[in-house]
């Protein structure tokens, strides 16, 4: 049998939670927390459904499929908003020294859609709704394991089979123990949150269905396994062994190579999205060099993972509101490097200037037993540039 919540591992104190996911929704989550423990105690249905009501209609831009979803399940909803955030982060950092960094998008956004940019076929589109859909898979999978949500624990996939199995590598035996993540209720969430948006069946809700599994299998095909050593005197004569869903960088790491990667997709007059001439083209080229045996053979994509774009991206240089493009004047460069956060890049040829920085960041930091550490607040001034 899975291990019960009181058996998990503790990861934390509740307050670093508001650090993450920013005051609106950690608002919401002590709430629905106050009204849970509230209904608990008084075993009221009503209760439960009126606190629903609360958190729920405290959530900006969701349809209404998705607030009656929320209704159902408004702990999990929470949670799903806390993973787009941490999505957007994630994509905020991936793209720190582009001309699109990311800067538009907010959670409530992501949801509704109110971003121009969410609107249009870009590869940057693709990577927005790819880490949004695999942000919330991510977040509601690792809540489950950590018995925050009332519709899911453990993954029950893992205890089908206690036989203990006999490791390839080492004379070791190992069995399914611990307790997994849940990546088939956070996918499947996932899956009914963000993919119930898109019903018009053009190019565009196609292309963000396809990205929005293509976030979910990227994280998929990268959860890791953990084990723990069973034994006299650490032996490890029999391992217990249990899935986790990876740190997030990983997820952003992987799905920023699929967008440097992205695949260019035409509309068929059947309404089939069809990689365009140009990527069926160099699949041909591929099998032609094959046949001949000449030449360096390459796989062919695995399109299914692949992220799907069907619009150029504009240069994203020069503010635009009404297409939601920042610009990046003003943004922070490196004059040395020739790469993307050089200047010659980053300011799209307007020069930059040199300003004067001055900023206060904690030092001289001392420990004192116990337990706290007690620091200082130093101002340091540094020259930096910044496009024209």
């Amino acid at each position: 049998m899975p291990p019960s919540r009181t058996e998990r591992a503790y990861e934390g104190p509740p307050s670093r939670i508001a650090t993450r996911i920013g005051p609106t929704v950690a608002l919401l989550l002590i709430l629905f927390e106050h009204r849970r423990a509230t209904c608990l105690m008084s075993n009221s249905v009503d209760d439960w459904v009126s606190g629903s009501a609360v958190v729920c209609n405290g959530i900006p831009g969701l349809t209404k499929e998705q607030r009656e979803l929320c209704y159902r399940n408004p702990d999990v909803t929470v949670t799903a908003i806390k993973g787009l955030q941490m999505a957007i982060s994630e994509c905020q950092h991936q793209f720190m020294w582009h001309r699109w960094n990311c800067s538009s998008l907010t959670p409530s956004s992501r949801t509704q859609q109110s971003s121009v940019l969410l609107q249009r076929g870009y590869r940057e589109t693709a990577f927005a709704y790819a880490i949004s859909a695999a942000g919330v898979a991510h977040n509601v999978a690792r809540a489950c394991s950590m018995g925050r949500l009332l519709s899911c624990s453990c993954d029950p996939s893992s205890y089908a089979d206690k036989t203990p199995t006999t490791s390839n590598a080492r004379d070791v035996q190992w069995k399914w123990g611990g307790c997994s993540h849940n990546l088939e209720y956070g996918i499947e969430f996932s899956r009914q949150f963000l993919d119930m948006r898109e019903k018009a069946g053009d190019i565009q809700s196609t292309v963000n269905l396809h990205n929005n599994q293509a976030g979910r299998l990227a994280l998929a095909s990268n959860m890791q396994m953990r084990c723990k050593c069973h034994g006299m005197s650490g032996s490890c004569e029999l391992k217990t062994c249990w899935k986790i869903v990876p740190d997030f960088r990983v997820i952003g790491k992987t799905l920023k190579d699929r967008f440097r990667n992205a695949v260019l997709v035409t509309q068929t007059n059947l309404g089939k999205v069809t990689p365009s001439n140009r990527i069926r083209g160099s699949r041909r080229r591929q099998r032609q060099r094959k046949h001949r045996g000449g030449g360096r053979r390459r796989k062919l994509r695995d399109l299914p993972k692949q992220l799907y774009y069907y619009q150029k991206s504009p240069n994203f240089c020069e503010r635009d509101s009404t297409i939601d493009i920042a610009g990046t004047v003003g943004r922070r460069c490196n004059k040395t490097s020739t790469g993307g956060d050089g200047c010659a890049s980053l300011c799209c040829g307007r020069g930059y200037n040199v300003v004067r920085q001055r900023r206060t960041e904690r030092c001289s930091c001392k420990f004192h037993w116990c337990c706290f550490v007690q620091c200082q607040n130093c101002t340091v001034e540094e020259w930096i540039t910044v496009c024209k």
